[in-house]
């Protein structure tokens, strides 16, 4: 048994290192922030060596000498592309891109939306790899050519650096469409012909379960790191999967959401979520588990965005002077890279309704902090059809009190936040690799009472929120025809 464990979470705006013990609990961490680069026509990427070099930064700092295994997470549903040496062909194409959106309706069209549903447990729209492969086969042939490896999520490409396999994890690989759910395998070659994506299948990753040894470091980066030579690596699941391990909800029972740039709302379940419900389904580390996953494309991503609007230094303070203004009738819909679910629209945007001559930044980020809480709200509805008695809360989002006890009251649910919220996924990485390795025997660590701040909803704020979320609910459906025209007007 591994008593010191170093847990990596590479995320969309910053790599999160953790020196934790065995039970999960974090002994030091640190962080480091990295660019995205982000233009008109959906198009969201980033340099896979800023990754590395804020990991090996915030290791750096960490000073974890003492660690003895290594765990792995990160977002996932990213097209990263290495040449025979490992380097890197071209900049990352995110999850959140969506420029591919032609490429998608083609594929659906070619293949069929129940026959590609049912192969690979989801709608497949332009965030798919499926779509964005089909793009640079014909827009970026020259860089498929040049390509040896195709890597899927950030911890494939950690774990690349670190052990010089290439590898990623069913949970990451069922995000992607590349991933049969049934078979827990890649897509079969002759579904990829008929695709036009033939050739595909020659860069593909070993797909293991969440948690599987993916190597041991190597003996140059255990000395660029300041780490022991020759210590296990372990490739964790994608950054929802093993957030919800570490959120307590790693066997079938209670929903929770995280919060960060990215959000969701999800819980382990033993079947595959409806079709029709909005609803994703992806692989459980556990092959007879699923993970059903209503996802917010820009959830807490709306205030970095509003940050840098008003050059606001501290996301901290800017929420506090916003929550200290009244509620108003301002609504704000937090599309700002087009959305998921309940409804999948790439086309869909961020959009303030009501604004007035004498609203202030105050009240506009307010309105912000409201609508990113009623996307949540929207996906809850849509995910879970028996009423809940609270809801926890994990990411970055729960540094934030006054942010939660505004969620419970727009929810309507107490929120329940964990001690070491913030971490979560990183604690579910290594629990991943314990089961993996025969350490534990469930996917589960137990949360006490003593562990969770609980905040109540407000229920002097309930039948404003309410009339608020009536409006809210149908601001999409009368604005998507415009969003669609806009997007694809010439």
């Amino acid at each position: 048994m591994f008593q010191f464990w170093l847990a990596l979470d590479c995320g969309t705006t910053g790599v999160k290192a953790a020196l934790m013990d065995t039970s999960g609990k974090t002994l030091r961490s640190a962080y480091r922030a990295y660019p995205t680069h982000v233009e008109e026509g959906g198009i969201s990427e980033q340099d896979a060596n800023h990754w590395w070099q804020a990991s090996v930064e915030a290791i750096s700092e960490l000073r974890a000498i003492e660690a003895q295994a290594i765990a792995l997470t990160g977002q996932m549903q990213d097209v990263i592309l290495l040449d025979a040496a490992g380097r890197i062909t071209r900049s990352v194409i995110l999850y959140s891109d969506t420029r591919a959106h032609e490429e998608a309706n083609e594929i659906n069209r070619k293949i069929g939306i129940d026959r590609l549903r049912q192969l690979t447990g989801n709608n497949q729209g332009a965030d798919s790899l499926l779509a964005k492969l089909l793009w640079l086969t014909r827009h970026e042939p020259e860089t498929l050519d040049k390509s040896d490896k195709l890597l899927i999520g950030a911890a494939d490409y950690l774990a690349y650096k670190m052990t010089g396999q290439s590898v990623t994890d069913t949970t990451t690989a069922s995000t992607t469409g590349l991933f049969n759910i049934q078979t827990r395998q890649a897509l079969a070659q002759d579904v990829l012909t008929e695709m036009g994506l033939a050739h595909i299948n020659r860069l593909f990753p070993v797909i293991q379960t969440g948690g599987t040894k993916a190597g041991s470091l190597r003996a140059e980066v255990s000395r660029e790191l300041g780490l022991k030579d020759n210590i296990p690596v372990f490739h964790g699941p994608g950054d929802a999967g093993a957030t919800t391990l570490g959120a307590g909800s790693g066997e079938i029972g209670r929903p929770y959401a995280y919060i960060g740039t990215s959000g969701w709302v999800a819980f382990t379940a033993s079947q595959q979520a409806g079709a029709q419900t909005g609803v994703f389904t992806l692989a459980h580390p556990s092959p007879e588990h699923y993970i059903c996953i209503a996802p917010i494309l820009t959830a807490g991503g709306n205030l970095e965005w509003l940050r840098g609007l008003f050059g606001e230094a501290d996301v901290g303070q800017m929420i506090r002077a916003a929550l200290n203004t009244s509620p108003g009738k301002l609504l704000y819909l937090p599309y700002l890279n087009g959305e998921r679910s309940p409804f999948s629209d790439p086309f869909a945007r961020g959009t303030f309704i009501g604004l007035q001559v004498f609203h202030r930044r105050e009240e506009v980020c307010r309105a912000v902090l409201e609508g990113i809480a009623f996307a949540y709200r929207h996906i809850l509805d849509t995910l879970v059809t028996d009423r809940i008695d609270r809801l926890t809360l994990t990411g970055g989002g729960t540094r934030s009190a006054e942010w939660c006890q505004l969620i419970a009251t727009i929810i309507g649910v107490p929120i329940a936040i964990s001690s070491d919220a913030d971490h979560a996924s990183a604690r579910g990485a290594i629990l991943a690799a314990q089961v993996a390795s025969g350490e534990r025997e469930q996917h589960n660590y137990s949360i006490s009472a003593e562990q969770e701040e609980i905040f109540e909803p407000q229920a002097k704020l309930r039948q404003h929120y309410d009339a608020q979320y009536t409006w809210f609910k149908a601001a999409y459906p009368a604005l998507k025809p415009i969003f669609e025209g806009l997007e694809t007007s010439t």
